[in-house]
């Protein structure tokens, strides 16, 4: 049966396997092999026969060219030896020492092979006849070289000893748990070696209960999830490619886009998307537009897949690096293009209705606004999900975290700053997503009667009852009230009656008089003032005997009638003209 983590694991493996045909690399000693880029190559040539006799021939230099894959190498401790005999060479005796004899002891070792034995015991008996031939080699250069060995005229790359040696380092910590003829969980033909114990990820190991199905008995590890050695490189190699063309920043997390294959059809889809990352496109042109994104300011892949079918679907994979540890913070799967394209349409909605076009587009910044780092992580990702997969929340949810910063900048509001307005917004904004995305439900679907109409069916998806209505209404005709004041006094200090926002059910209904009362106060009581006062009085009298809204719920709604007075202002003015 599939966890949760194994179709990541297959998703990332068929990347890698799709990047590798494209560089046309074949065997798994293929896709190990590093290009060291150096210049030239000092070569110590060795003769063994079928007996396991050994014979040094000499020493030979020549320039690397572009077929590095002959020396075999791939780097290894800095302190230690590689996963051949092939290394830079740093001094001529530091570097045979350590790198080649070195790895000759290391391999001999843990391996049962007469001619690397033998080799070991000629290289260490002609030591100093070696290393000075190499040093009138080396002496010849001006540029950097790297050491290596011929065998009977054969590059190490050729020669099966070394080979197998070269296998058996680089798969040495993932074969302590492996198991003989069976079948890999990936590529799901029979094989002669799988792994269980796959370190290609560091989240991947077996005291995790979310990637373990029979307990934790190692000896049994393999049967957790099987792996072979062809499909390792796979997914080494996919590894690679995500961490350099799909990884993404999210506001104190990262974040991998992972493309994954639905159905065969959408092979030649996952070519065409691989390609545009590998041509250097991260950030990703659509038609010549450049496309944006809902996650953060910075483009990302989403806003490519869009417009593809659903022959593809993403992994979303959320973590966070403790030291060299790996935790997987959240992992969202099954995310169609379908499902991405209607968000986006979401957050075209909601800049259209808050924002002059281009002024302020929206990404998840706006919602982690209210989810402070290192305090409300949790929920943060929580709603990140519930917002790809779908999943309703509701506002008694986010009021809490809303009100908490509303508050907050609430005190400086009366000396003219300005973030209390502009978080309100931003909250809006969150509200408007959230609905239009279907994660927060409209609940004033019912067809709204009055002058507000209209206003209500645009804004006030959460407004579905009297109560709710009247103070938004309310929080409008305070903000006008304080628009006065600052107009006439420079200040407005009737903020001081709203409580910082901490207003309950008495509170709000008390607050109606006293806003009456100073308008007349102004002598500004207008006739517009007069039939919202009117609208808020009706719907009071229309509401429930008891409310059971929160107290934070409550100054929500009032802080966005509060944001929106202008908009109410429009509909009562248009009603006075009329």
């Amino acid at each position: 049966m599939m966890q949760r983590g194994d179709r990541l694991i297959e998703a990332i493996a068929q990347i890698g396997k799709i990047v590798l045909e494209k560089q046309g690399e074949g065997s798994v000693v293929d896709q190990l092999v590093e290009n060291p880029g150096y210049p030239a190559c000092v070569l110590v040539a060795v003769r063994a026969d079928e007996e396991g006799n050994v014979v040094w021939e000499g020493c030979e230099i020549e320039e690397c060219g572009s077929d590095y894959k002959k020396y075999l190498f791939r780097s290894g401790s800095s302190r230690g030896t590689n996963y051949s005999p092939t290394a830079k060479i740093t001094t001529i005796e530091n570097t045979y020492e350590q790198k080649v004899i070195g790895w000759f002891r290391t391999v001999t070792r843990k391996m049962d092979h007469p001619v690397l034995r033998a080799i070991e015991q000629l290289l260490v008996q002609k030591k100093e006849a070696i290393l000075q031939e190499l040093r009138e080699k080396l002496s010849l250069l001006t540029d950097r070289s790297l050491i290596s060995l011929k065998m009977n005229g054969s590059y190490l790359y050729d020669c099966e000893p070394f080979r197998d040696a070269f296998l058996h380092l680089v798969h040495e910590k993932d074969m302590e748990l492996s198991a003989r003829d069976q079948v890999c969980a990936i590529c799901g033909e029979r094989k002669d070696t799988v792994i269980g114990k796959l370190s290609v990820f560091r989240f991947y190991t077996l005291d995790k209960p979310g990637f373990i199905t029979g307990g934790f008995d190692e000896a049994k590890a393999w049967r957790n999830y099987p792996v072979c050695l062809s499909c390792k490189a796979h997914i080494e190699e996919g590894r690679k490619f995500v961490e350099s063309h799909l990884h993404y920043r999210f506001y104190g997390f990262s974040y991998f886009v992972i493309p994954t294959l639905l159905i065969p059809a959408g092979k030649d889809v996952l070519d065409e998307l691989l390609q545009y990352l590998t041509d250097g496109k991260k950030d990703i042109r659509v038609h010549q537009e450049q496309a944006d994104s809902f996650m953060t300011t910075e483009e990302d892949l989403l806003g490519l897949m869009q417009d593809y079918d659903n022959s593809l679907s993403l992994q979303l994979l959320f973590l966070q690096k403790i030291q060299s540890a790996e935790r997987i913070l959240l992992l969202i799967e099954d995310v169609l293009p379908s499902r991405i394209s209607e968000l986006f349409q979401a957050k075209k909605a909601t800049e259209s209705l808050l924002y002059r076009e281009g002024d302020h587009p929206f990404h998840f910044g706006f919602l982690r606004t209210f989810f402070r780092s290192g305090v409300y992580d949790k929920y943060f990702l929580q709603v990140v999900e519930y917002v790809f997969q779908k999943k309703p929340l509701s506002i008694s949810f986010f009021a809490p975290f809303f009100m908490e910063q509303l508050r907050a900048d609430f005190y400086d509001y009366e000396a003219g700053d300005w973030s209390f307005v502009n978080k309100t917004r931003q909250a809006l904004a969150v509200v408007l997503f959230l609905e239009q995305a279907g994660v927060l439900v409209r609940k004033g679907e019912k067809a709204v009667q009055g002058k507000f109409a209209q206003l209500f069916d645009a804004y006030g998806g959460q407004l579905e009852s009297p109560e709710k209505q009247a103070v938004f209404l309310l929080g409008a005709l305070t903000q006008m009230l304080l628009d006065i004041q600052q107009q006439k006094r420079g200040s407005k200090p009737f903020v001081k009656q709203l409580m910082g926002l901490k207003m309950d059910e008495k509170a709000i209904k008390g607050l109606l008089p006293k806003v009456i009362g100073k308008l007349e106060e102004y002598e500004s009581y207008y006739a517009s003032h007069r039939q919202l006062a009117e609208e808020i009085s009706h719907l009071f009298l229309s509401s429930s005997p008891s409310w059971k809204l929160s107290v934070d719920e409550l100054n929500f709604y009032f802080a966005c009638g509060m944001n929106l007075s202008w908009k109410v202002k429009e509909i009562v003015a248009n009603k006075e003209e009329k």
